[in-house]
Formats: structure tokens, sequence, C-alpha cells
């Protein structure tokens, strides 16, 4: 997989002169986005595409692995908001998108890209097909228009008012259509369209024609879903074979000749016998919505979903995971150990190792925060099932008392330890002091605008509310939700998840997308405040000790003196993708979250020049993670310029056992992988070697 790396230099003039640099590297992950289509060439490659919805990503992805990873197909145009994707049997590769160009072809493999909508003349096209003949169908779903191209998309006509779902062809050169108003069938190549009289003004979505010509309609789209249905005659008799009742959205063949059903609400079922009896696969598919399915030659299954990405299962659907797409809307982050980072998600809460760089869907949906305690207990806030607890990180969950005879919206979530627990919903800032077991209402209203929740280490639990009578307020209690203090008000709009930080010393920063449209600070908590940043629509922020401050949105915004002066920095991380969560790990590490392409580690290498001797001291070796270790450890080191550097590994006798460095390296900071696995037990060292510079730690290996 491509990986993203961004470096960005900044210069700060204060008595020395400091040059830092943020190196941005992403995570491939977590997985979501909104599928509109998915399509397997003859290679066995696999296309995604999605499309946006509420700034959420567009974009088309491949994968030459099996769906283990994926990178974006960079065109001359924009990024394409995919709606249908359609390979030829030449792996020509057509897409169809949401108004943009309408529609796309590509002859070498998505290298190359041109736009074929000449005579198109509609807003977006849901759907391709072709004929025996090699004519091409396309159609748009919405504003009935279904076009036809006899010389292979160079010019359109239009070929009837229909509003095509999906388009299939039988050995005869029988073209079929299915639309939103039922299935209509063409024998001369689009000059007339006939309409099937059984399932008229019934939506079509999918169609099947087996090796006999015989016909599997999947019906309804957004409802009046009616199960699957199949002819043996040309569409002159039907038969119902199952899912009564269910919108089948997507119909697909196994190399046995067994069907797959994805459904919008049903997950995927499967039949083996025509219908007579289906069975239901949803292990690792909770509330997933099969939008397009596809099976490979191996009889791998993907699933697209138009909401959560995509999902594969390797044994006959017995169970799905989730391996895309690497662009998930991130709300927060918290850690576990030095190794896992979990994360919200619109398509659950998300673990990813750092050690087998690989992301985990826990399950879920619509994760609107998560925190943990001391234990490693996890809570989930969703935002249409209540709020959930796991106490063994996501293997299982379990609905917790706050939400289990009132169902509500959950928008926020923090853990003060394994006993006191804070929610935000939709109504009242609520709390328990026995880990769940009962539920105590604050008179706090929070709800959707104000989901503003941070407790801090010095014991001090802030919130906001938006009803009061100055209008929206900031609150702080010192006794654990007993008793709540106005310690600022008069702020507008929606607070999101992570607007508030203290740090260990007291310091309270604030942001506010809003009527503030920036930051605010108090240095004597809470009883006054300075706007320490302006006319940014930041949403989030976070702090140290030494005074640093980090926030951004369209730029990242960074101080080093508590905010009282700023260095703007473009992201380069594409308009609209605000940060949206920064947080730092027990090794230093930086991580920021973001509104449509994941999770990123975030290092700031900071280089020293002093003016009076001109020497830089900035060469850093990190501690190994984890430690203990057994068998693969992490070992990180940064430099400020390019240099050749080394880092070796020892015994403790002094033995060289690796040399996992020996080259040169530009300016940036690191990461190498020392595996132990035929050494013993024991003490290690490792060292970094660059100029000038050297520095040994000791790493603890236990078998």
């Amino acid at each position: 997989m491509k990986r993203t790396i961004f470096v960005l230099i900044i210069c700060l003039l204060t008595k020395n002169i400091i040059a830092q640099q943020l190196i941005w590297k992403h995570t491939d992950g977590p997985m979501g986005g909104i599928v509109g289509d998915i399509a397997i060439n003859s290679l066995g490659e696999i296309y995604a595409g999605v499309y946006p919805h509420w700034n959420i990503y567009s974009g088309l992805y491949k994968s030459t692995d099996n769906g283990d990873s994926w990178f974006k197909i960079e065109t001359q145009f924009e990024d394409f908001e995919v709606y249908a994707i359609y390979i030829t049997k030449e792996d020509h590769i057509w897409v169809g998108t949401n108004f943009q160009g309408r529609i796309y072809r590509s002859t070498d493999n998505g290298v190359t890209w041109e736009n074929k909508r000449n005579g198109y003349n509609t807003g977006e096209c849901w759907a391709f097909g072709q004929s025996k003949d090699g004519v091409i169908f396309a159609g748009d779903g919405q504003y009935t228009k279904l076009y036809r191209s006899t010389d292979y998309g160079e010019n359109w006509e239009l070929s009837a008012n229909l509003r095509p779902l999906v388009f299939t062809t039988d050995s005869n050169n029988i073209v079929y259509a299915g639309t939103h108003d039922g299935l209509f069938v063409t024998t001369d190549n689009g000059l007339t369209w006939a309409q099937n009289n059984f399932l008229a003004n019934i939506p079509v979505s999918s169609i099947l024609i087996d090796s006999n010509n015989n016909i599997y309609c999947g019906t309804g789209y957004y409802s009046n879903g009616h199960g699957i249905f199949y002819s043996r005659d040309g569409g002159q008799n039907w038969t119902q074979m199952g899912l009564n009742g269910q919108i089948v959205l997507s119909l697909a063949f196994d190399s046995y000749g067994n069907i797959y059903a994805g459904t919008k609400y049903n997950g995927l079922q499967k039949t083996t016998d025509l219908g007579q009896t289906w069975t239901t696969y949803n292990k690792g598919l909770y509330r997933k919505e099969v939008f397009r399915l596809k099976l490979n030659k191996q009889d791998d299954i993907f699933i697209g979903s138009e909401n959560e990405g995509v999902f594969r299962s390797t044994n006959n659907g017995d169970s799905f995971e989730h391996i895309g797409l690497p662009i998930s809307r991130v709300k927060n982050i918290v850690f576990s150990g030095d190794t896992l980072i979990l994360t919200s998600t619109p398509s659950g809460v998300q673990k990813y190792n750092r050690i087998t760089k690989k992301w985990t869907n826990l399950g879920l949906q619509n994760v609107e925060a998560i925190s943990i305690t001391p234990s490693d207990c996890l809570y989930a806030a969703t935002f249409d099932e209540g709020l959930f607890k796991s106490t063994n990180l996501g293997e299982t969950w379990q609905l917790t008392a706050l939400t289990q005879d009132t169902l509500m919206s959950v928008y926020n979530v923090t853990a003060a330890n394994d006993d006191t627990v804070f929610a935000s919903t939709e109504l009242y800032l609520r709390y328990t002091y026995d880990g769940g077991v009962s539920w105590n209402i604050s008179p706090i209203v929070t709800g959707f605008f104000s989901r503003g929740l941070f407790f801090s280490n010095r014991k001090s639990l802030f919130s906001t509310s938006h009803f009061d009578s100055f209008g929206q307020v900031l609150y702080n209690s010192t006794n654990y939700a007993l008793s709540f203090d106005s310690i600022y008000h008069g702020f507008g709009g929606a607070v999101e998840n992570n607007s508030i930080f203290q740090t260990d010393n007291g310091d309270i920063f604030f942001a506010n997308p809003n009527r503030l449209k920036g930051i605010i600070r108090s240095t004597n908590n809470g009883l006054s405040w300075d706007q320490i940043l302006y006319n940014k629509p930041v949403v989030t922020v976070f702090a140290e000790n030494n005074g640093m401050v980090i926030t951004g949105f369209d730029s990242i915004y960074l101080s080093t003196d508590k905010g009282n002066n700023w260095v703007s920095i473009s992201h380069n991380l594409e308009n609209e993708n605000q940060i949206t969560d920064i947080k730092m790990n027990t090794d230093r590490d930086l991580f920021f979250a973001t509104y449509r392409t994941g999770l990123y580690k975030v290092d700031i290498i900071t280089s020293v020049k002093d003016e009076n001797n001109g020497v830089f001291s900035s060469y850093q070796l990190f501690q190994n993670y984890p430690n203990p270790f057994n068998p693969i450890t992490i070992i990180k080191f940064s430099m400020p310029f390019s240099d050749f550097v080394q880092v070796k590994v020892y015994d403790i006798l002094g033995k060289q056992l690796q040399m996992l460095v020996n080259d040169y390296k530009q300016a940036g900071t690191y990461e190498v992988e020392f595996n132990s696995t035929d050494l013993p037990s024991g003490v290690y060292f490792y060292r970094m070697t660059a100029s000038d510079f050297s520095e040994t730690k000791k790493m603890l290996l236990l078998r």
C-alpha cells in the first residue's frame, strides 16, 4: 500500500533559531467510505469507488493483493464521486460519477483516463451494461435517462426514459435493465424497450442470469422490497424464491452455482437449493448494508457498504473482516498500552496494532466516542443504539444500563477511573460511580450541540450545555459531577467531542468553531479567559505543560508558548479535511484524527541552531516499543538533517547481534523492526550513531 507522508517546515524566531518539521505518516486506516460500486478484473484486481456525503471522501481505489491493501488511483480529473464501475472482458474500466464528467474510461488498468460523456446529457451515471454486439448502455437511476453508445462511448444517444439501476445480457443478446419502475428488456440493442408485466412498478436493483438463461431479480431499493423472483422462460412466468419483504440490492453466483443475496437490512443471504432455504451470514457484518456484492475466482466474497467501506470473507461467508477503504472519519482516539490505538468511527470501534500495522473492526456502528479506563475497560457511545461497555477490549460488547430501558443517542463518553464514567446524551449529562450498573442524571443539559466533555488528571470534569439564560455554557466540576460551576458562557453553535483540554499544570484550553472561531485559555481555573487564536473554526485542541499547543482545521496551528504566538502550517490533507482529535501516547508519539482520511502519526522534529556556536543538537533515539517485548519490537529514531546513520543491536556482553540500519537517510523520523525470534530472554542494547551523535538504550526480551 502507498503510505502518505507529508513533510512541512516552519520557523519560529526566539532566542535561538528553531526549525521544525511535521512529518505525517498515514496509518492506512481506519476503514470506511461510502462505497458506490466494486468491480474485479480478470487478474483479480479489485476496484472500489466512493462518493461523498457530509464531506466524507470520494475517489477510486484499487487493490492488487485481494484487498489486503489499497491505493488511490490518481487522475488528471478531480476525484471521482463513484456511483458505478463496469469492467469489460478486455479489462477496460468504465466509471460513472455524480455530476462531474458523468462517464470516464480507462483502457490501461486505471493509469490514464478519458472523459466519455459526449451526448450523455443527464446529471449522474448509476449503471453500465454491454450487449454481445458491443453496444454500451448507461443511465442515471434518477432523472429518467437511459443512453446507449454504438461507438464504444465516443458518442451517446438517448435510448429510453427510464431510471436504470442495473444491466445484464444473456447469451441470446437480450439486454435486461432493472429500474426503479420495474424490469425492461431490449432485443435490438436499445432501439426499443419492453416492460415486463409481472415486475412492473417494482424496483429491480439486481439481476443474475445463469448458463441456461434463467433470470433472477432482486427487488427493492429505497423501499418496496419483495425478495427475489426467478424465471425459466425469459420472463414470461415468475416464481418467488424467498426473502419475501426484504430489499435485495445485489446478487452473485459462486463457482458452484449457489446464489448470494446482499440485502439492505438483513445482511448476506445464501441459498444452495434455489431459495427453498436461506442461510444468513452476519459475522463481521453487524448492521452493515450489503450494497455491492462481488465474488472472485476463488469464491472470496467482497462486500461494499454505502456507509462502512469494504468487507471480505475467505471462508464462504462464515466470517467477514473489514479490509477497506483507508478513509474513515475518526471521532476520537484512545490508547491501550504502547501498541494498540482505538478509534471511534461511523463503521464501528476500530483497533490499530502498531506492531502488525493492521486495523481490525471491533463492532458496533455510528460510534460517536470511546473512552478507556486504567484497567482497559472500554466504553463506546453510539448515535442510535446507546452506550456500550466491553471488558475485553472490544471482543464482546454489552449494552449498559444507561440505555437498556430507554434508548437514546449518546454523543460523548469519558471514564475518570474504572468505576466513574460520564456520558453526554441527547438530554442530560449522566454519570455512574459503579462501572455502569446504575446511572445518575446531572442538571447539565447536553444534546446534539453540546458534545464537549473532558476529564483531566487534576480531577476536573468539564462539560458544555446549550440551555441557559446566557446561551451555551462551559461548566466545571471538581467533585465528580456532584456540583458544577459555570466558568464561561456566550459561545454558540455545536461543540464537538474534543474541544476541551486541561494540562497537568492546570491551564484550560477551549476550541469553538462558531461564535468564538478560535481558542480561549484560562490559567486560573476558569476565573478569567483570554482568546489566544482568532478567526479559525477549530474543533479540537491539545496542549502540554511545556507550553506546546496544537490545533487545526484547514491548517495546523502550533504554539510553543501556551498560545501567545502561533505558526500556521498548511496540512495538505485536501479541502474540508479538518483535524478532529489530537492525542499523545506514553511514548510521546502524536496522532491526528481527521474528518475524511483516517488517522495519522505526526512527528514534530525540532533542530536548534545556537546563534553563538552554530551547533545543531536534535538527533533522537527513542525507547523501543513495546518494552518488554516478544518477539518483535520497534525502534524509532529521528534526524534533523540528511546523514549516514547506523542502528545496531548488542547482547549484554557487547557482542553485535544485528545491524538494523546502515544507510544514508534524509532528515526525518524512522522506525525499524527488531525480530528476536532466535534469541533467549534477557537484556539487550541498541545503539544509534550519526555524525558526532551516539546514544544507547536498553530493552528487555521476555519469552
